[in-house]
């Protein structure tokens, strides 16, 4: 019985391309169920659930090191220097952004800098308490709190806002800016959900972008700007000491030796950034604002259904951890656990080389790139 189920006219005005490659969580419960578990195989009995649980946990576990699940996003960073992570962001393979010949420059960790809860002090030095419970964080000078008549649009994520003779403005960027929250009620009485916040700004049309829909309707709306560190606002407002020469002059030729110990983090010009976890930002030094950045991260594989997917170079590393992970949790899987282990790894890395997807002629081609003669 063939795999195909679609003729080859639907496959092709269709737009599943390539599909085939993989394949889905659930076939492979399925498959793991009828192969086993069962009487006389070596799960006798286990719940479907149980067997979900641990196929989840195994494609997370394969996503990080094994499958090729990096994910991309590009953007323009704004005059805020502020990048969103993605909503399914794990962690950060590269950094980089694009020049004009759209080639890749590399953007470095700044691992000098960060941005700390900043704590509110007394003019003794003595620390400051909210309801003489928790310590209370500082909100000024950094925390900015502005009121306008704002009005949103049905079935969308935008708004715009007006001045104090209800007139639109124009240039809405000017009085506000990117992560600014909002807080307000309409004359509906619809309260803006908890958590919106300013995304980008669209100058021609004079609109404002915002993370999600708010209900239609003409708002008095709070526009909150969060706190941050003196440390990262002296940071932010600095000049990069990578831009700081452009080495195209003798300005340090005289001083032969005066550069020894530099960092090589700053002896390069593509910039710096600072992922703050903690507010699901990145950060960028000056000298990025303007650029198109891409950023290239890794998920678990488990976002949504659609990404619950595993090439079929990795179907059987799938099972082999699957196995591994109900014996090792079982009392009676105990004696088999040992056997089990190393056929995981053992499958994990053929799977990591078949989805290397080395090819001879392109080794070949990279190494005659080299000082060493290749024949052919």
């Amino acid at each position: 019985m063939g795999l195909l189920n679609e003729t080859e006219h639907d496959y092709y005005n269709g737009n599943d391309f390539g599909g085939y490659q993989f394949i889905s969580l659930d076939h492979i419960i399925n498959n793991f169920m009828i192969a086993y578990v069962g009487e006389g195989k070596i799960i006798p009995k286990i719940k479907r659930t149980d067997v979900s649980f641990h196929a989840q946990r195994a494609i997370q576990e394969l996503s990080y090191d094994t499958f090729k699940s990096n994910k991309s996003q590009e953007i323009e960073i704004p005059p805020s220097l502020t990048m969103m992570l993605p909503q399914d962001y794990v962690n950060y393979v590269k950094l980089v952004w694009s020049d004009s010949a759209g080639i890749e420059r590399i953007i470095y960790p700044a691992i000098k800098t960060s941005n700390p809860k900043s704590i509110k002090q007394n003019t003794d030095g003595s620390y400051v308490f909210n309801n003489n419970t928790t310590l209370a964080e500082q909100t000024s000078p950094n925390t900015t709190s502005e009121t306008h008549e704002t009005q949103s649009f049905a079935g969308s994520n935008t708004i715009a806002i007006n001045d104090s003779n209800g007139a639109l403005v124009s240039d809405i960027s000017t009085v506000l800016s990117l992560g600014m929250e909002l807080h307000g009620t309409n004359s509906s009485g619809n309260d803006i959900p908890s958590g919106t916040y300013i995304t980008s700004f669209d100058t021609i049309l004079s609109i404002a972008y915002i993370n999600q829909e708010i209900p239609n309707g003409t708002y008095d709306v709070i526009y909150t700007k969060e706190a941050s560190s003196n440390s990262w606002e002296s940071y932010k407002s600095g000049t990069p000491s990578e831009n700081q020469d452009d080495y195209q002059d003798n300005t340090y030729w005289p001083n032969s030796g005066g550069r020894r110990g530099l960092d090589p983090v700053h002896a390069q010009g593509n910039g710096s950034f600072y992922i703050d976890e903690s507010q699901g930002k990145i950060h960028f030094s000056s000298n990025i604002s303007g650029k198109t950045v891409i950023l290239k991260y890794i998920s678990d594989g488990l976002g949504t259904d659609g990404e619950m997917i595993v090439h079929k170079f990795a179907e059987e590393a799938m099972y082999k951890c699957i196995a591994y992970a109900i014996l090792s949790t079982t009392i009676a899987g105990q004696p088999l656990a040992p056997s089990f282990q190393q056929q995981k790894s053992a499958a994990t890395r053929t799977a990591k080389l078949r989805l290397s997807n080395l090819k001879i002629e392109e080794l070949t081609q990279i190494m005659r790139g080299k000082s060493k003669f290749i024949k052919h």
